[in-house]
């Protein structure tokens, strides 16, 4: 590679970097996180090596800096808004749109001049469209939004806000199953139990496979800085919503930043803390790490061979789901992809940690004016097979009370042992029972009902959109 050619292309990125820190200077911690890596066809970015073509780069540089400029804050916004770590399960043409639209939005809504561009125009009213039926642009509402579109328009959007390949998101990713995480802990668009981490396995690079263990061991260091910078970027998000709520007033047009950065950082944890009050305290057959004595285990293993001096507590007292209604308003104003995002969201989060006892007991009812079916869970199988032949019932008026009554008599009935307690998920509509019940109760809203006054006796709690809205879990190439 022409060494000279590189340090132009160098010299490039320290103006944009400069030009974009003057105009945001909250973004600095943002700007300069890069490793410039001139290898590659097109542009793309893992977290932590921006891979560029640097004949490219300069050819944009000299015909339109602005582009270049734009581009460049794409990818930042990727990272801040942590698109990779997201991309798990996602389909792919889908979730690559609704990522680039999403930091165009809030690109367009700087509305900095050193970013302005020709097609502007056209991108504000395409996410104009969107914006009425999703409101706050974030990539996971406009991802729900696009799987209704037809695969041409998806085909004809995609050139219009793309910049960089995000290929390499797919490929880190893959390296993760259903119970494995980059952080060690998963986060609330992909609600999966926390296990072991396989990241050593990724790398960053085209995949062609390095031969020589001097080879070897660079890969692996270049891995770990890509792991790390996947959670530095965490922290960099944070960082920024901080300072933009502390200095909000110094800077204008930053509310879509906000926004995304707010339900980025708040549903991480919010619903599943919530769902904690509707588990048991009981035991499980397993080892309990926290009364375990390592030290007696070992030494004795080592002294007497196979003989520990102690053996390690069987039973541990943990919270965990046994028995649960889930009751589902299925009146005309509550859509059946919403309401099995819902459950699919609910059930990941209880399977997290093992909050799921080995044998458990779950109604699922439906109702409107009346219970239109119930649907009794006692394993794993038979809650996904549940999701997955869902369909919706009744669409008719909404009267809560059915489900109270026939909660009441399982009760009566002996049915439950230990319920935990009701969970409604409505739209908040209906007729409320007079008398407080005997069992703990929540009613689920969707956000745009957020006024709605529920008896003082049942838990509130509003769902944001893009906190459990269901994705793919299908992969395109397209």
């Amino acid at each position: 590679m022409d060494e000279e050619l590189i340090q132009i292309c160098d010299e490039i990125f320290r103006n944009i970097i400069s030009q974009l820190t003057l105009h945001m200077r909250f973004m600095d911690i943002a700007l300069n996180r890069y490793v410039f890596v001139a290898d590659a066809l097109e542009f793309r970015c893992d977290g932590k090596f921006f891979h560029y073509p640097p004949i490219s780069v300069v050819k944009m540089f000299q015909n339109n800096a602005k582009a270049l400029t734009r581009g460049y804050f794409h990818v930042i916004l990727h990272s801040i808004y942590q698109h990779s770590y997201f991309s798990k399960d996602r389909k792919i043409s889908l979730w690559n749109l609704a990522c680039d639209m999403a930091v165009e939005h809030t690109i367009l809504e700087l509305n900095l001049d050193c970013m302005a561009l020709r097609n502007d125009e056209e991108k504000r009213k395409e996410l104009a469209k969107i914006k009425d039926k999703v409101g706050i642009l974030t990539a996971q509402k406009i991802y729900y939004y696009l799987q209704d579109l037809e695969i041409d328009t998806i085909r004809l959007l995609t050139p219009v806000f793309q910049f960089d390949q995000h290929d390499c998101w797919y490929e880190l990713r893959k390296v993760t199953s259903k119970s494995e995480t980059l952080f060690g802990e998963e986060t609330k668009d992909d609600a999966t139990k926390a296990g072991n981490n396989k990241f050593d396995g990724a790398s960053h690079d085209s995949g062609e496979k390095e031969e020589g263990k001097e080879d070897k061991n660079i890969k692996d260091v270049e891995i770990q800085q890509i792991q790390n910078a996947l959670k530095d970027w965490e922290e960099i998000s944070k960082k920024i919503e901080t300072d933009l709520e502390t200095f909000s007033k110094e800077y204008d047009h930053v509310e879509p930043l906000v926004q995304n950065l707010e339900r980025l950082h708040r549903e991480k944890y919010s619903y599943s803390q919530f769902l904690k009050k509707f588990m048991n305290v009981g035991e499980k057959l397993q080892i309990n790490d926290d009364e375990f004595d390592n030290i007696f285990y070992t030494y004795g293993l080592k002294l007497y061979k196979n003989l520990p001096l102690i053996e390690p507590l069987e039973y541990k007292e943990i919270k965990n789901v046994r028995e649960l209604v889930i009751a589902i308003d299925t009146s005309g104003s509550v859509q059946g992809k919403v309401v099995q995002a819902f459950l699919q969201k609910t059930y990941n989060l209880f399977q997290e940690r093992e909050n799921f006892f080995s044998h458990f007991h779950i109604h699922i009812v439906q109702c409107d004016m009346k219970i239109q079916e119930i649907k009794v869970i006692k394993s794993a199988n038979d809650f996904d097979e549940y999701i997955e032949t869902l369909e919706i019932k009744g669409l008719g008026g909404t009267d809560f009370r059915p489900v109270f009554e026939y909660v009441n008599e399982q009760l009566e009935k002996k049915t439950f042992k230990k319920l935990a307690g009701l969970l409604y998920f409505t739209d908040g509509d209906g007729i409320y029972p007079k008398v407080k019940p005997k069992f703990s109760t929540a009613f689920l809203f969707l956000e745009g009902n957020k006024d709605i006054i529920v008896p003082v006796w049942a838990i509130k709690y509003v769902l944001e959109g893009d906190e459990f809205y269901a994705h793919s879990t299908s992969e395109d190439t397209d």
